[in-house]
């Protein structure tokens, strides 16, 4: 039970830091965090769109937040490492917080929804789904979900192979839930077979005739000799 009880607050500390470094850097394109402790310290890999806003002039910026985040979440000897994001269209944490940035900025949520894909999909994503829950029009709450191209919805390669990513946009009217899946362009599915035509070489079958055709020829004059 002790082990199983420290093994739940981390991973409740680890959500706690995720949802504050997104808020903390949603300027910079917050695009996710790995965090791995070892016994020298915590190590957090912060992966933003443009890490000069998360370093700052001189490392004021990153001495900051790390101080911050060793002093609220009592973690020791915190590493913070940023990494720039290659392509933000196929991250889907950057997308999620676009997209919630341009419905806070007062964008109708299917025009949001439409350009997002398209910037996906242009980026060679295979396939990508936006799911915007909320007061979309009107009082009541509903879902409306977007989909392109080929998303796999269930089973270990939809775990695995599935990048998800979700933000919050708040509005006058209430709070709107954006989840992003993509499909990245580099993944094998275990479905998919490739057939490799096999090459003959025309060489070797030369050289095999040539050596039957000198067996024959010797074979007879072996005979008459006797």
């Amino acid at each position: 039970m002790v082990i199983e009880r420290k093994i739940v607050e981390e991973n409740l500390k680890n959500t706690s830091i995720t949802e504050y470094l997104a808020k903390y850097l949603e300027r910079a394109g917050y695009g996710g965090v790995e965090i791995k402790r070892s016994p020298l310290g915590t190590r957090i890999i912060v992966k933003v769109e443009t890490p000069g806003l998360v370093i700052g002039r001189k490392g004021r910026s990153i001495r900051e937040l790390t101080r911050e985040l060793g002093e609220k979440f009592s973690i020791e000897n915190p590493q913070i490492e940023v990494e720039e994001i290659k392509n933000p269209e196929l991250n889907a944490d950057v997308m999620a917080h676009r997209t919630a940035s341009d419905l806070e900025r007062g964008y109708h949520y299917r025009r949001t929804a439409y350009k997002i894909l398209r910037r996906i999909m242009d980026a060679g994503a295979k396939g990508a789904e936006i799911v915007i829950s909320g007061k979309l029009s009107g009082e009541r709450s509903r879902t409306a979900r977007f989909t392109t191209g080929y998303l796999k919805k269930c089973g270990e390669p939809a775990q695995r192979l599935v990048r998800r990513g979700y933000a919050i946009a708040r509005l006058k009217l209430g709070v709107m839930g954006v989840t992003v899946k993509i499909m990245p362009p580099d993944v094998v599915l275990p479905d998919e077979i490739y057939l490799i035509e096999e090459k003959e070489d025309k060489g070797e079958d030369i050289n095999i005739k040539e050596e039957v055709k000198e067996e024959m020829i010797e074979k007879p004059q072996e005979v008459k000799e006797e």
